[in-house]
């Protein structure tokens, strides 16, 4: 779901996909968070208000949350539902106490929701403002019997010098930790979407992956790097081909974004500043997608700090750039030949420093 066109996080029902689900793994690692969420979205609110789920980065918590979201619009249309990361929270927090009338349109706009789900809560540790603010709005809330879920990389008890009212108040629903995912899921997620992206890979290969990741997010960027392989291959991609990935030899440890996306904008004839900034023109959006596809690919950056680097942009942005990347990739041989070349000359075996990019 993109949620860049959509004004202080609210989510009109209209945007929401018909199948929020599709593609989605469940396993022990993931199986009591998933059924939280999904009796959250009916309206089971009692005792699963606020709904918490933490655990490390990478391992899901995003996908539950929008599936939440998603699903909650689907059984109940007439819904407001806000989505948004606790950064966004606390800039409007910002914004609110240095505008005459600040707090009263920032509290109508998030004391009136029928559920509200705020990401990376850890976010909002240097924030005294906003936290009070989500204090009093999570106070608010509950009164109406409204619905709140929130991600955070450790569960509640563990947040030392957050004002104790917050804690006590998150703390009095349900707290449930997503776990990395084991071998068994991780084998599941790897040959599941190597299907999607039409990869070919030996049963070798995919074990070799499954036992050496610690996580999707590892996955998802080897995965990726692989599809543009496949493309230049042509065959299955065996164990020996999977190897360098696996030793790290197929990406420079010291490649920046900024040298991803000064390439990218040379081939494509714009300008580092129309990548970043906020035009839609598709001879902007296109090689923009494609530069955050290979910083997510390429690097160790989370959505958050592409989106950050890239004019502001959310995570669900990220990812829906990612998407339409690796779709255009998958139309376009060529295309993604070069890329994969590309991406080779940031390796580290290759010549260092920001790759020529006449050839891509």
């Amino acid at each position: 779901m993109d949620f860049s066109s959509l004004r202080n996080g609210l989510v009109p029902a209209e945007t929401v996909p018909p199948h929020p689900w599709d593609g989605f793994l469940t396993g022990p690692e993931n199986d009591l968070a998933h059924a939280s969420v999904l009796a959250l979205a009916r309206g089971d609110g009692p005792g699963l208000s606020p709904l918490v789920l933490h655990g490390p980065a990478g391992v899901g918590k995003s996908r539950l949350l929008a599936g939440l979201v998603s699903e909650r619009l689907l059984r109940h249309p007439e819904s407001a539902v806000a989505h948004m990361e606790a950064e966004a929270f606390a800039a409007a927090c910002a914004e609110a106490a240095g505008q005459n009338g600040g707090w009263a349109e920032l509290r109508s706009r998030f004391r009136g929701l029928d559920l509200f789900v705020l990401e990376d809560l850890h976010a909002l540790e240097r924030a005294p403002l906003a936290l009070t603010e989500l204090t009093h709005t999570l106070d608010a809330l509950d009164e109406a019997g409204s619905s709140v879920a929130v991600s955070a990389r450790v569960g509640p008890g563990q947040w030392s010098g957050w004002p104790p009212r917050l804690v006590n108040r998150l703390v009095g629903g349900l707290a449930v930790r997503v776990d990395p995912p084991g071998l068994a899921s991780r084998r599941r997620y790897l040959l599941d979407r190597a299907r999607s992206r039409k990869i070919n890979l030996l049963a070798e290969a995919v074990d070799s992956l499954a036992e050496a990741a610690d996580g999707y997010r590892t996955l998802d960027g080897w995965l990726a790097k692989l599809a543009l392989e496949s493309r230049v291959e042509r065959k299955p991609l065996d164990r020996q081909l999977v190897t360098p990935l696996i030793d790290g030899e197929a990406a420079d440890p010291d490649l920046t974004i900024d040298q991803i996306a000064r390439a990218v904008a040379t081939k494509f004839g714009v300008t580092l500043r129309d990548l970043r900034s906020s035009t839609r023109r598709k001879t902007v959006a296109e090689p923009r997608h494609l530069a955050m596809h290979l910083a997510r690919s390429l690097t160790s950056l989370s959505f958050q700090a592409i989106g950050t680097y890239f004019g502001g942009r959310d995570s669900a942005t990220v990812r829906h750039a990612c998407k339409a990347a690796a779709a255009r990739l998958a139309a376009d041989p060529a295309l993604a030949s070069a890329t994969a070349t590309l991406a080779r000359r940031w390796s580290p075996g290759e010549s260092g420093g920001t790759p020529s990019v006449s050839s891509v």
